[in-house]
């Protein structure tokens, strides 16, 4: 079975195995050269733009008997300039090749994702760019979409990375947050975010890291943040909800004095965090013999 392009990652970051291809479709997006009038079959007579090759994509796995499958979209070009409102359904959006200097495939645009169903869809490799906004909002109709080794980049003043609102197994893994985000890298809104899993990635922010709402709720399965690195300003992690499994993560703040001005969670759901500020370095919560 083909494996999906590799990606690179931070070395001070897990290694993430390799994503298998899927058993469905393969299609192909060249933002340079391609042309959405293409079939989209391979690189030679590849499509134009993502939101045309995701229609495609999502149709295609609506078809009877191919409700198991996974398609693969490949994606190259130097920026696609693209404000996306739909996404596909069972679904992984590969970038292949760089732009400039980065290493990834970009997409620049605001993207609000309406309210229809793309449970299962998945973006590996891909850098998302705004200037200003929040760049990935994912609404409660959604489920099960995965960002695996992505870069979000703030620009001048983008406010939030990533805002998903009741979105049931979000996956967050091996991304990078670059830049000075004004309200928070990741915020999850109110609503049931079961199976919510940040893992592995290196967080900047000009404000809060990760955001959670006093509304999140995760009864049927537990929410976990763990073994991050932060480099932010103000809180690592606000948990409003006092809900959220927060363990091994690591960095800094810019924030003084006391733990409140650091990390904001429920004690008894925390374990091996190491937090520095502009006052002291400590692990949170600080070791104890349990009774």
């Amino acid at each position: 079975m083909t494996r999906i392009a590799d990606t690179l990652y931070p070395s001070s970051q897990p290694v993430i195995a390799p994503i298998e291809a899927g058993n469905g479709n393969e299609y192909y997006v060249d933002g340079n050269g391609g042309d959405d009038g293409n079939d989209g079959m391979s690189w030679n007579k590849a499509f134009k733009t993502l939101a045309f090759a995701m229609a495609v994509s999502h149709a295609n796995i609506a078809l009877t008997n191919r409700w198991a499958l996974r398609n693969t979209i490949y994606i190259s070009g130097d920026v696609f300039e693209e404000d996306l409102t739909k996404l596909a359904q069972k679904t992984d959006i590969v970038g292949c090749g760089s732009y400039n200097h980065h290493q990834q495939p970009g997409i620049t645009g605001n993207h609000v994702i309406d309210t229809t169903s793309y449970m299962g869809c998945r973006f590996i490799n891909v850098q998302f760019n705004a200037a200003a906004g929040v760049i990935m909002t994912i609404p409660t109709e959604q489920s099960g979409i995965t960002f695996l080794g992505c870069t979000f980049d703030s620009g001048a003043a983008a406010t939030t990375g990533i805002l998903s609102t009741a979105s049931e197994q979000l996956t967050v893994k091996g991304c990078r947050f670059t830049g000075q985000f004004s309200t928070a890298a990741i915020s999850i809104g109110t609503g049931a975010s079961n199976r919510l899993l940040i893992e592995d990635n290196i967080i900047e922010s000009g404000a809060i890291g990760i955001l959670i709402n006093s509304g999140m709720t995760c009864a049927n399965s537990q929410a976990i943040i763990q073994r991050n690195t932060f480099a932010v300003v103000t809180l690592v992690v606000d948990d409003d909800s006092s809900k959220v499994m927060i363990v091994n993560n690591q960095g800094r703040t810019d924030a003084a004095k006391e733990i409140a001005t650091v990390l904001d969670c429920n004690e008894k759901f925390c374990s091996n965090n190491y937090f520095g500020n502009a006052t002291a370095n400590g692990i949170y919560p600080a070791l104890a013999a349990i009774a």
